[in-house]
């Protein structure tokens, strides 16, 4: 019951409106977070205000598409441009030509490009693709890897991998696909062989997000590489995070390893919605509209209402060029790496336990480990994540918001100052959860 003697903020009030409306008060689970989620008014730069006036410094920028921050100048003024000259037109637009044009340039394996309006939608049509092409059925993805929620992929997220994800799924649809611990090339090989000639595609994210930050290792993914090849499989590589934010190429051009299909998302769309799977020309000759096969042949990959968006594209357009244009790499990778040093010499210099992940722009520390975080099963069942959900929770009271649980990031607009109180927050924090017994 609520006391009235503390009133309710306004962001209490608008969840418990919500309530009515929304499933649990959200339309993306993860957002809810105890007591209420905090509801977001405006945002500028590398902060966020909430609807009771209170400023943050934002590290979960907007599930870490905002490399460039947020309302960065050129991206606004491109989509102001854009806007005066219509929303959508529910066809071909020369704006969205060029964003295609971009991201042929900027991703190596890019041979072609299909949009769509998410990553989920991305990596639902990668893996039919795949299916198409081979004439197989079966998927091999990493465990805890999430790709979206389409029904395709609704496996193996959350341990114990070996039970359901979700309700609702068609009879038959989980037997098709297989999960293997990341960074663990044997596993993927004894899937392979018992599945001889009917695995169509491995798909896997370079760094599992999601996750809790583990990167899949060069040598790895190489593996997969090989693999492939080797079994006429296609290998795609989900880079709806990482594409663009580890490097111009995405993650395949930091390595060196190319996938046959890429799946993006996130950044490219400037902050708006948007979806992208690009890959070797020849697996999208089904989905191509202008050559005369029987529609058993064919293959639907790539569409929707709002593909092709022109402002989405204005967006991503003007993204890409800061990229291209600025040090921006250089910039959050400088940042990032300072904050998982000093979050690391921090922890050592308090006596608490804990190993802080990430690569590039993220960061992740996770609490009371035990063994390795080389995969995703580990993070999830050897280190407290209460604990780390607490000291999130804890940070907003100081100002600097992430989902709690979940990622971190550095944008292109964070400060060096700001970085400095988001360290000196970090050491009240964790003196607070030792007092209370929970690091």
């Amino acid at each position: 019951m609520h006391d009235p003697q503390h009133p309710l903020t306004t962001s209490e009030q608008l969840h418990a409106a919500a309530l009515d409306v929304f499933p649990g008060g959200v339309s993306h689970n993860i957002r809810y977070f105890e007591p209420h989620p905090i509801y977001i008014a405006r945002a500028s730069d590398s902060r966020i205000w909430d609807v009771d006036g209170n400023e943050y410094v934002d590290f979960w920028m907007n599930h870490m598409a905002s490399v460039l921050g947020h309302a960065y100048p050129d991206v606004v003024e491109a989509v102001t441009e854009q806007a005066r000259d219509g929303l959508h037109y529910g066809a071909p637009n020369e704006v969205a030509l060029e964003l295609g044009r971009l991201v042929r340039t900027f991703v190596p394996s890019a041979e072609r490009v299909r949009f769509c309006a998410s990553g989920t939608e991305a990596t639902m049509y990668a893996v039919r693709l795949a299916r198409a092409h081979t004439d197989r059925d079966r998927i091999l993805k990493a465990e805890g890897g999430w790709h979206g929620g389409n029904t395709d992929l609704s496996v193996a997220i959350h341990a114990p991998y070996d039970q359901p994800e979700t309700a609702g799924l068609p009879p038959g649809v989980t037997e098709q696909v297989h999960a293997f611990p990341v960074n663990d090339p044997d596993a993927v090989v004894d899937l392979l062989e018992r599945y001889r000639g009917e695995v169509a595609a491995i798909i896997v994210e370079p760094m599992l997000l999601a996750g809790g930050g583990v990167t899949a290792t060069d040598e790895f993914l190489r593996t997969l590489r090989e693999e492939c090849d080797a079994r006429g499989c296609v290998l795609i590589f989900d880079e709806v995070v990482t594409g663009f934010r580890v490097s111009p190429g995405s993650y395949q051009a930091r390595i060196g390893v190319l996938p046959d299909l890429t799946t993006l998302g996130k950044f490219l769309g400037g902050g708006l919605p948007v979806g992208a799977l690009a890959g070797r020309a020849e697996l999208f000759e089904p989905a191509r509209p202008d050559i005369d096969v029987p529609p058993v042949e064919r293959v639907i990959a790539g569409g929707g209402t709002f593909s092709m968006n022109p402002m989405t594209a204005a967006a991503g357009v003007a993204s890409l060029r800061v990229l291209d244009d600025e040090p921006v790499f250089a910039y959050t990778e400088s940042r990032a790496e300072r904050v998982r040093t000093e979050l690391a010499a921090l922890f050592e210099e308090l006596n608490v336990d804990s190993v802080v992940l990430g690569e590039s722009s993220l960061f992740l520390p996770h609490f009371a480990p035990e063994g390795p975080l080389d995969s995703v099963g580990a993070v999830e069942t050897k280190t407290d994540r209460d604990a780390l959900r607490a000291y999130h929770v804890r940070l907003l009271e100081h100002g600097y918001y992430f989902l709690p649980g979940h990622m971190g990031s550095v944008s292109y607009q964070t400060t060096d100052a700001q970085l400095d109180g988001f360290l000196d927050a970090t050491r009240t924090v964790v003196g607070q959860l030792r007092g209370a017994g929970r690091v």
